[in-house]
Order: structure tokens, then sequence, then C-alpha cells
């Protein structure tokens, strides 16, 4: 993992200590920690954290500089992308997904705002506070209507069940792996906000989160860590918490397995449609926000209401139905990139010196290792990268562990686990 911040401690300390430094950080702490509440106040601190971002750039005083080898792909992947948006079927309509472009600038803005020591820790806090009152919210209307179908489920504070459960998923698993990272004895806070997270996203009926997501997001926290039993409990505990559970939530876990369900059935016709989408437009794909509507062309079956194409559903076959196959590849390419940093930054962090650093260090990279897998794993039956809150949480999972100074790091990496 290639160093990430270029600055000394002494110029780093300066930065901070500015205005902009902390104006930058607390807008940037708050975009994130808003995502599972309000994408429109989200997007409005992020666009401040941008601006005062590019202001201490030019005038060179901002304190880290973008990893390069996360942002190569990335900018190769933006390009094509553009193409895409140029030459899809209705240039017009895919002319928004330039709006979330701004997205990706967290890649470079989350490493030179919080490369402060603790600036990660307060911004994950804050995130696990908001996240645990969106899953009270969700909560609350379950308890006001507890008979309610696949198709009002609960959403928290957001629009839709699938953006409440993907940033409450990715929440979890962070503070799972904060948890670990820093003992029960420091965290017993965590333990309100792990129940009422837990319970909202079981009750969110989300599969793709519950059966996907939250599994491989644990699953690579504890084995990074070394709880290898925890694993197997892990194991018990969902089997226990499936037998436990209402008749009507069993049903539609269950569902999952049968071929023959309903919302199983609908599943592998979009992946039907998307396949045969992708086999006339290889290249370029229809372009963004033009699946919905072509889609109608290559559908195999009538018997499927017209707003259930409006993305096939996983992220790799939506990908490629906008962007071609090379598009498909330049994300994966990306996001293959985040991981392999991800670990390396983990593994590297086992071998720091003990201290507040070490443990700030090893959270942010082992949270954005479960972050990766829980993301990837849920996004085989759900296109989670298309959503605009999950994707600000996601990103700043991924780009957090490059904000630590190379001057901080051990040079081997091996080490005692978190």
């Amino acid at each position: 993992m290639p160093p990430m911040v270029d600055a000394p401690a002494g110029k780093l300390l300066s930065w901070w200590r500015s205005g902009s430094g902390r104006a930058g950080f607390l807008c940037l702490a708050a975009c994130v920690s808003l995502s599972p509440v309000s994408i429109a106040a989200a997007q409005v601190f992020l666009a401040l954290a941008i601006a005062l971002f590019l202001r201490e750039r030019l005038r060179g005083r901002a304190a880290g500089r973008a990893p390069g080898a996360a942002v190569r792909p990335l900018l190769c992947f933006i390009l094509w992308t553009a193409a895409a948006v140029l030459l899809a079927c209705d240039p017009r309509r895919a002319l928004g997904e330039f709006k979330k472009f701004f997205l990706y600038l967290l890649v470079p803005v989350v490493p030179a705002l919080a490369a402060a020591p603790g600036a990660r820790v307060w911004t994950y806090r804050a995130v696990f506070g908001a996240a645990g009152l969106s899953a009270v919210a969700g909560l609350v209307q379950f308890a006001a209507d507890p008979h309610r179908d696949a198709l009002h489920r609960i959403s928290g504070f957001l629009s839709h069940w699938m953006t409440f459960s993907g940033t409450l998923m990715l929440a979890f698993v962070g503070l799972v792996a904060y948890v670990l990272c820093y003992g029960w004895r420091r965290s017993r806070w965590a333990a309100p906000p792990a129940l009422v997270l837990a319970a909202a996203l079981f009750l969110s009926q989300t599969r793709s989160a519950l059966l996907l997501g939250i599994p491989a997001g644990l699953v690579a926290v504890l084995w990074l860590t070394r709880h290898f039993k925890a694993v197997g409990a892990l194991a018990l505990l969902l089997a226990a918490a499936y037998l436990l559970s209402p008749a009507a939530i069993q049903r539609r876990l269950a569902g999952a397995l049968d071929v023959n369900h309903p919302d199983t059935r609908n599943r592998i016709e979009l992946f039907e449609t998307g396949a045969r989408l992708v086999r006339d437009h290889p290249w370029f794909g229809v372009g963004p926000k033009n699946v919905a509507v072509e889609a109608l062309r290559y559908r195999g079956s009538r018997d499927y209401p017209d707003w259930m194409y409006q993305h096939m559903h996983n992220n790799l076959l939506q990908i490629a139905a906008e962007r071609g196959i090379p598009g498909m590849l330049l994300w994966l390419w990306w996001m293959l990139q985040l991981l392999w940093d991800a670990w390396r930054g983990h593994r590297r962090a086992r071998g720091l010196e003990p201290g507040e650093h070490a443990l700030e260090a090893r959270m942010a990279s082992l949270a954005a290792v479960g972050g990766w897998c829980a993301m990837l794993a849920a996004g085989l039956f759900e296109y989670n990268f298309g959503d605009s809150e999950v994707l600000i949480l996601f990103l700043f999972m991924m780009s957090a562990p490059y904000a630590d100074a190379p001057s901080r790091r051990a040079d081997t990496t091996r080490g005692a686990p978190c």
C-alpha cells in the first residue's frame, strides 16, 4: 500500500488547527454520518467539504494526497462512464449520471480531511449514532404496522427499504469492527446501537443484506482478527434467529432458496433480461439511466410490471448493461484495488506500536475490508452501488485507511491481531 499522506506531522497539525481544516473535517463528518438519515443534507455537506478541500489544495496547505493506486482505476471508470453517457440510447436521460461523479471525490477528500488523529474514529461514532436513530425510526414504523408486505417494508428516515438496509448493514459491520479493535471494555456503549441496528435489519426482511451482506462482512472481520470460533457462533446465532422469527419472515427468507418463489423467480427474469441486453450492447451498454426503458425490449415475460425492470438487481450486471463489459471490468478493477489496499493496510496496522493511532488504523482498515465484503456480497442480488446514501458510506469506509501517515507505519506486516 503506497504512502498516503505527504505532509510531515508538523504541517498536519498546523493545517488541522486552521479554521479551514476543522471546518472541512466537520463537513465531511456531517456528510458521512447523515447518509443514513437524509441524502439531501449529506450532499450539501459533501459539497462544502469538497470546496474547503479544494481551497486548501490551491493554497498548498492540504494535509494529504489521494492514493494513486485507487484513483487510477476510478478515473478510467469515470472516463468510460462519460463515453457511455455520450453514446447512450438517450444521452439526455443519461446526463443525470454526471451528478453522481462528485460522490467519487470522497476518495481523495477523506484521506485529506480525516488525516488528523481521532478524526476517523469520531466520524464512525457519528455514523453509528445516526444509523441507530434511523434504525429506531424503522422499529417505530414496524410497531405501528407489523403486518407489512414485501412492498411496504420499514425504511427509517430514507425513502426505500433497500437503501435503509444497505446503510444499516455497512454501519453494523463497521460497529463490529470497532468493538473488535477497541475491546469490549472501551466499547460497552456500542451494545444499544448494535441491538437496534440488528433488530431493524432483521425486520427490514432484506434478504441481500441479511443472508449475504451481513454474514460476509462479519465473517471477514472475525476471520482477520482471528476470532475463528466466533464464526461458528455467528452461524448458530443466525440459525436461531431464523427459527425464532415469525412465520411470515421465515417464509420470505426461505424463499431465497426456492427458484419457484415469486421473489426469486423475478430475480432470474432480471438476470436473463440483463444478459440479453448486454449481449446486444457489449461495449458501451445502453447508457446510465437508460436500463429501465431499454430492458423492456429484452424482457422474457409479460408477467411482471414495468417498474420491476428499473435496474437489474446485481451490481456487475447493471454496470455492464449501463456501460458495457469494459465499464464493468474497470469498475471491478477499482473495487479489487480498494480491497487490496485495505487488506494491506490491515496487515501493516497490525505491526504498529501500541497506542491510539494503532487502534484507529486497525479499525479503519478492518472496517474497510468488512464493508467491502458486505457491499459486494449484498450486491449480488441488489444494485446497491446505485444508492447514493449507501455509496457515500461505502466510499468513506474504503477511503479512510488511506489517511494513515507513512511516518507512523511499521516496517513489518506482522503483529498482534486487533
